[in-house]
């Protein structure tokens, strides 16, 4: 336990931002590095990590609108262009974080947040061009691009391209690959607690690996509920049993591990 700072629950996105340049900060005020690790890097490493999990997130949101166009059946341009997604994605970034990532020279983030979240954009264009054999197939069957397999593709090749790991997981996960790791599922716990704070992600820095993990919540949305809602157990299009979810309901969280050194 000496190794880790503790976790640390940080409330807002645009708290995190406005507050990594400065120690006396709302968000670093009840913080006292235990390690020699300076609080200013925590605070940047912070905000890089869920800046990181929100982008990912867009991208699913993206996703998740389109289902439905990326779905049918009859035509084979469906329109959903990597140009397209790239828009969107930047727009709903921009939105949800504040920060516009066609202007990152003057963006008041940490300049490590600048180089991996234009890196993490050109992933996430990259897997939605690669897709477009399957977006564009015509003719019956479920498509095999929805937003968690999205969210998977890009997870990998930006973890192999940048040594931040990103991976979505939940506390009983479709893919075995996400099963969540100890840790992951003493937060992912406290998440689906009905009175955990929405929007609240846990942090937290452990000196013995070098890095920061930082747990960010996922919540369903109205066309999640089309495979993941009720009712429970009966199949939904691609073959799964439904989770019986409620709108807004928790239903998981992206994990980033980002070393403390670059």
């Amino acid at each position: 336990m000496a190794s880790r700072l503790r976790w640390m629950i940080a409330p807002f996105l645009a708290c995190a931002v406005a507050g990594w340049a400065s120690s006396e900060g709302a968000c670093a005020k009840d913080r006292q590095p235990e390690s020699g690790i300076p609080l200013q890097t925590i605070l940047e490493l912070e905000t890089t990590a869920r800046l990181l999990a929100v982008l990912l997130d867009s991208g699913r949101n993206v996703i998740n609108e389109h289902q439905v166009r990326i779905d049918e059946s009859e035509k084979i341009e469906k329109g959903f262009t990597p140009e397209m997604f790239e828009r969107q994605l930047l727009d709903v970034f921009r939105s949800r974080s504040g920060v516009d990532l066609q202007e990152l020279g003057t963006a008041r983030i940490p300049v490590r947040a600048k180089r991996l979240l234009k890196e993490l954009t050109l992933v996430s264009t990259q897997v939605v061009e690669q897709a477009q054999s399957e977006v564009n197939r015509r003719g019956g069957g479920i498509k095999e691009f929805i937003p968690a397999i999205f969210g998977a593709q890009v997870a990998t090749r930006f973890t192999e391209r940048t040594q931040v790991r990103l991976k979505q997981t939940a506390l009983a996960p479709r893919n075995p690959l996400n099963a969540p790791d100890a840790v992951e599922r003493t937060a992912l716990e406290g998440f689906a607690d009905p009175l955990y704070p929405r929007e609240k992600v846990i942090s937290e820095v452990t000196v013995k690996s070098g890095s920061l993990r930082l747990m960010f919540p996922l919540y369903t949305t109205r066309k999640c509920l089309d495979c993941h809602g009720e009712p429970k157990g009966e199949l939904d299009r691609t073959g799964y049993p439904r989770e019986g979810l409620r709108l807004g309901q928790n239903a998981g969280a992206i994990s980033v591990v980002i070393p403390i050194r670059p």
